[in-house]
C-alpha cells in the first residue's frame, strides 16, 4: 500500500503533512502539503533525491516555485504517481539556505549546485543567489572552462531574465561558438542536458522537444518523470508512441494502482480518440463501471458493437452519484451509443431516472426524455412517469404510487405512500407488509420488525 502522508523534520520537531498535489517541472518534483493547521509546505525533490522542505507563507511572483505551479504537470495528492514518490521519500528535512548550499556542494558540481540553489529563490534573498552565480561563472572563466562558464550564464539568464549581467556576458565574442551550438535543440540535449530540460518543459507540445526529453528521462531511469510527461502529452495528442505509457504503468505499478491511473484518465478532459478507445478497453477489462460511464459521456468514443453489452452492464452497475453528475449530457450520449439497440437502452434509462429522482421532480425527468422523442425513440418508462404524476394527486392510489417508487429504487419516498395507504385502508395487510420490507431494505431492522409483527397479527 502506497503512503498517503509525509513527515518533515523541522527545528528538531516532526511534522505530519498531508499532500495536496505534486508538480513535475523540469528536474524537480515538488509536493505541496499541509499540516494539521492548514499551514502550507513545499517539499523539493531534485531528479530523484530529496532536497528540502520549506513552510511557505507566500510565493514570490516569478520565482521558480511560482513558475512550477503555473506551468508544471500537476497531480493530486492521492494520484498513484504522487503516492509512489511518497513511498520512495517518506520523510524530508527542513534546512536553511546555507545548509542547503553545503549539502548540495558536497555531492554536486559547482554548476549544478548553482542551479539547485536557484530553485529556492522564493525563499531566499536575491543577493546570495546572484553572488553564487557570478562567482561560479568567474571561476570557470578564470580556469579557461568557457563552456561551463557559458552554461552558468544560461542558468543565470533563466533565473533572472531581466538581469543585464547575464545577458551582456552571453553576447560576448568569447561565447559566439557556443551560441551557435545552442541554436540546435538536439545539440543542446547532448551537450547541456540540464539546460535542455529547462527549455523542454516550456515547449512540451513540440514533437521534437518532447521526444528528446522522453529519451533523456528514460536514459536517466527517471520513470516517474517520464510517465508524468507521457500522461501530459496524452491529453494533447495520441500517437502509437504515446500509448507506451500504458506499458510503463503496468511494469511499475500493481493492479489496483493501474486502475487508479485509468480512473484518473477517464475523469480527464476530452481525450483524443485513440487514447479513449485504448482506455475504454482497459476499463472494461478491469470492470470499472463508473469510469466507463464517465469516459463515454465526456468523450465522443464510438465503441465496437462487440463491446455494447459490456458497456450496458457498466451502466447497470455504475453508482447513482455518477449518473447525477452527468444529468445534462447523459441523455444525448445514450442516444449516440444505443439508439440502434433499444433492448439495451430501456434498462439503462430506468437506471438513470432512478438516480435522478433524488434531485429532480417528475416534470424535469420527463423533459430529460425529450431528446429521445426527437429521435423517434419512445420508451415504456415514460408511461410509468405519467402514471406517477396522475397518482400524486389521488389519495386513493398512494399504495400504487409507493410501488412505482420502489420500481425506481426510491424506498424512502415509498414510505409516506404506504403509511398513507395503511391509514386509509386499516384492514389491508399489503401496505403493512411492504413497509416491513422497505425498512428492512433500508437497514432499519427495528421498524421492520414492528411492521412484520403487525402484519402477522392481521393475518390471524
Amino acid at each position: 500500500m502506497k503512503r498517503e502522508t509525509v513527515t518533515l523534520m523541522a527545528n528538531k520537531k516532526t511534522i505530519d503533512l498531508k499532500p495536496q498535489q505534486m508538480v513535475v517541472y523540469r528536474s524537480c518534483k515538488i509536493i505541496e502539503a499541509v499540516d494539521r493547521n492548514d499551514d502550507c509546505y513545499y517539499l523539493y525533490i531534485y531528479k530523484d533525491k530529496p532536497l528540502n522542505g520549506i513552510r511557505a507563507k507566500h510565493i514570490k511572483l516569478g520565482s521558480f516555485l511560482h513558475r512550477a505551479l503555473a506551468r508544471g504537470i500537476s497531480f493530486s495528492g492521492t494520484h498513484p504517481l504522487t503516492l509512489q514518490v511518497l513511498s520512495d521519500h517518506p520523510s524530508f528535512r527542513s534546512i536553511s539556505f546555507n545548509q542547503l548550499y553545503k549539502k548540495t556542494s558536497a555531492s554536486h558540481s559547482p554548476l549544478e549546485t548553482a542551479y539547485i540553489l536557484t530553485l529556492f529563490d522564493s525563499f531566499a534573498a536575491n543577493e546570495p543567489i546572484h553572488k553564487l552565480l557570478k562567482n561560479t561563472y568567474y571561476k570557470y572563466r578564470r580556469n579557461g572552462q568557457m563552456l561551463l562558464a557559458y552554461k552558468t550564464l544560461n542558468i543565470f539568464a533563466d533565473y533572472a531574465p531581466e538581469d543585464t549581467f547575464a545577458r551582456d556576458m552571453q553576447g560576448h565574442l568569447d561565447f559566439q561558438r557556443y551560441r551557435q551550438r545552442y541554436a540546435e535543440l538536439k545539440k543542446i540535449s547532448s551537450s547541456d542536458p540540464q539546460h535542455f530540460e529547462r527549455l523542454s518543459f516550456d515547449r512540451l507540445n513540440e514533437p521534437e522537444t518532447s521526444g528528446l526529453l522522453l529519451a533523456t528521462l528514460h536514459q536517466q531511469n527517471r520513470l516517474v518523470d517520464e510517465i508524468a510527461v507521457r500522461l501530459h502529452l496524452l491529453t494533447n495528442r495520441t500517437t502509437a508512441e504515446d500509448l507506451v505509457v500504458f506499458d510503463l504503468i503496468e511494469q511499475q505499478f500493481d493492479q489496483e494502482q493501474q486502475l487508479q491511473f485509468y480512473r484518473q484518465l477517464a475523469y480527464s478532459a476530452e481525450l483524443p480518440a485513440a487514447l479513449g478507445a485504448q482506455l475504454l478497453e482497459k476499463l472494461l477489462e478491469s470492470q470499472q463501471p463508473d469510469a466507463v460511464v464517465q469516459l463515454l459521456t465526456a468523450n465522443d468514443i464510438q465503441p465496437s458493437p462487440a463491446h455494447k453489452q459490456a458497456i450496458a452492464d457498466c451502466f447497470a452497475k455504475a453508482s447513482s452519484a455518477t449518473f447525477r453528475s452527468l444529468f445534462g449530457s447523459l441523455n444525448h450520449r445514450l442516444i449516440d451509443l444505443f439508439s440502434d439497440q433499444p433492448q439495451l437502452l430501456e434498462p439503462i434509462v430506468i437506471r438513470c431516472i432512478s438516480a435522478f429522482f433524488r434531485d429532480y421532480d417528475l416534470d424535469t425527468l420527463k423533459q430529460w426524455l425529450q431528446p429521445f422523442h426527437k429521435q423517434g425513440i419512445h420508451l415504456p418508462i415514460e408511461q410509468k412517469l405519467n402514471k406517477m404524476q396522475q397518482l400524486e394527486e389521488d389519495p386513493e392510489q398512494q399504495g400504487t404510487l409507493g410501488e412505482l417508487y420502489l420500481y425506481f429504487h426510491q424506498p424512502e419516498k415509498s414510505i409516506d405512500c404506504f403509511k398513507w395507504e395503511m391509514e386509509l385502508k386499516p384492514e389491508d395487510p399489503k401496505p403493512v407488509q411492504l413497509l416491513s420490507k422497505v425498512y428492512l431494505t433500508l437497514g432499519n431492522k427495528d421498524e421492520a420488525a414492528v411492521y412484520q409483527q403487525l402484519y402477522l397479527q392481521m393475518q390471524r
